[in-house]
């Protein structure tokens, strides 16, 4: 009796089955501690800053408070498809360059939902998240200068995951770099990516 033909069937079928597997995507969620490694968000938006004291083309400490309006038009989940953040860091700081620390708190909002408590996470769905991160800030050759901002979520929505955000400050307004009192205020594009660690 042959019983070549069904067993090669039989490995076929399960070679089949592997690879359907494989290629199924996974239903993502938009909490941290449920993904695989990978970007649960990207948004994109204005920001706008103040310094004090000014900034001047010579590094001083310096404290900055910024605020931001983004959509996320990658999102996981509904209820996280726009935010508003802010916060404040200190560092020492030039119009040029220059590091600096802080904290920044995002406000969730999005669709059907949002404010709702999960119960599994046990914080409100789609409120808040409290970032703890490090900027740096580097001209670039087109004379704009970027603050590029790496961190990790510590409390709220995405805990545990890493957070990276991108601040434009324009050429054209590094003219008041150049006054006694420097520039005080800017605002620009930005940008926020939240990815699982």
């Amino acid at each position: 009796m042959n019983t070549t033909g069904p067993r090669k069937a039989r490995r076929l079928a399960a070679a089949v089955a592997i690879t359907a597997a494989a290629l199924t995507p996974t239903t993502q969620t938009a909490h941290a501690d449920d993904q695989p490694v990978g970007v649960l968000l990207a948004c994109a938006g204005t920001v706008a800053a103040s310094y004090a004291p000014g900034l001047t083309f010579a590094p001083k400490a310096t404290s900055v408070t910024s605020r931001a309006v983004v959509g996320c038009p990658l999102s996981t989940d509904s209820r996280f498809a726009s935010a508003s953040f802010g916060g404040d860091s200190a560092g020492t700081l030039s119009c040029l360059l220059g590091p600096a620390s802080g904290t920044l708190t995002f406000h969730w909002g999005g669709g059907k939902g949002e404010g709702k408590a999960s119960p599994r996470h046990g914080h409100p769905g789609g409120t808040t998240s409290t970032a703890s991160i490090r900027s740096l800030a580097a001209l670039r050759p087109n004379g704009n200068i970027v603050t590029v901002s790496t961190g990790t979520i510590t409390d709220g929505a995405f805990k545990g995951a890493a957070v990276v955000t991108e601040v434009t400050l324009l050429a054209s307004q590094h003219a008041a770099c150049l006054t006694p009192e420097g520039l005080t205020s800017a605002s620009g594009p930005t940008t926020v990516t939240i990815t699982r660690v």
